[in-house]
């Protein structure tokens, strides 16, 4: 049986909407976006939602489920930079990173440093420690929470920021294929695809229902869950490729990662 990662936030609600199946051939295993990272990359999961930066980080070992991602163009409103004062007084100052998220650590370590010029400090922590600290980087429904009661005085949305300065989409996660599960179980790799590319067609035209169904796995209300996964994209076209490729190169320059990868995608037959 494949063992399938998903991330536990409302924005995979929509791709995994019509993959709750008795008699279903696959477990979803459900966690955090670094918790995936590392039960794929030691291979305790055969294919898993991880973050852009894990397969960066590993893409020798993986490949990629075509067109399939979490992405947004613009706004995604769950990756935010909570600030107790403006963006551009934070060199120096010290902002707490989520646990949650390798990929959103390292775009905003490139968007501050890179392209605003600044200079801050960093510790990992939690919301009680972001508190007491100049700046807070929250994630998934932690950000979407505090982006209606925030404590902070100003939030900074990281896929905004990006395009800004780039002009592109960010794609924050991708679908990797561990390569000897292919080799093990490509006709079950590849049923599951055309599963999941069903169950996003389905999510995507359930939207209401999503939003109505996921209040109770957040503190939103129906209204803005909805208008929240209107805004995400789980499509990995040519512009998204290529935004990738470009995060890929930034990531390569400032070292931290090896070099940049090859999106390497599954042929299915």
């Amino acid at each position: 049986m494949l063992r399938i990662g998903i991330v536990s936030y409302l924005n995979t609600a929509p791709l995994i909407w019509g993959l709750e199946k008795e008699n279903k051939p696959w477990e979803l295993v459900v966690g955090h976006p670094t918790e995936l990272n590392q039960s794929l990359s030691q291979g305790n999961l055969d294919l898993a939602l991880v973050s852009s930066y894990e397969y960066a980080r590993n893409a020798a070992f993986y490949y990629l489920l075509p067109d399939v991602s979490i992405s947004a163009t613009g706004r995604v409103g769950s990756v935010l930079l909570f600030t107790n004062e403006p963006l551009e007084a934070l060199s120096g100052k010290e902002i707490i990173l989520t646990r949650a998220s390798a990929t959103s650590v390292a775009l905003l370590k490139l968007l501050l440093e890179d392209f605003c010029g600044l200079k801050p400090y960093y510790h990992t922590g939690t919301l009680k420690e972001g508190l007491r600290a100049p700046a807070y980087l929250a994630i998934g429904d932690e950000a979407l929470s505090l982006r209606y009661n925030s404590p902070f005085r100003e939030s900074h949305d990281l896929a905004a920021l990006w395009m800004e300065h780039t002009r592109l989409p960010f794609v924050f996660a991708v679908f990797a294929v561990r390569k000897e599960a292919w080799q093990n179980k490509p006709q079950e790799i590849e049923t599951f695809a055309k599963e999941l590319y069903f169950s996003r067609a389905k999510g995507a035209a359930s939207l209401p229902q999503i939003a109505n169904k996921c209040m109770g796995l957040t503190s939103l209300g129906p209204k803005e869950c909805l208008l929240y996964l209107k805004g995400i994209e789980y499509d990995l076209s040519g512009l998204k490729q290529e935004a990738l490729e470009v995060f890929y190169r930034h990531l390569a320059r400032r070292k931290e990662i090896n070099k940049c990868p090859e999106l390497n995608f599954l042929e299915f037959s």
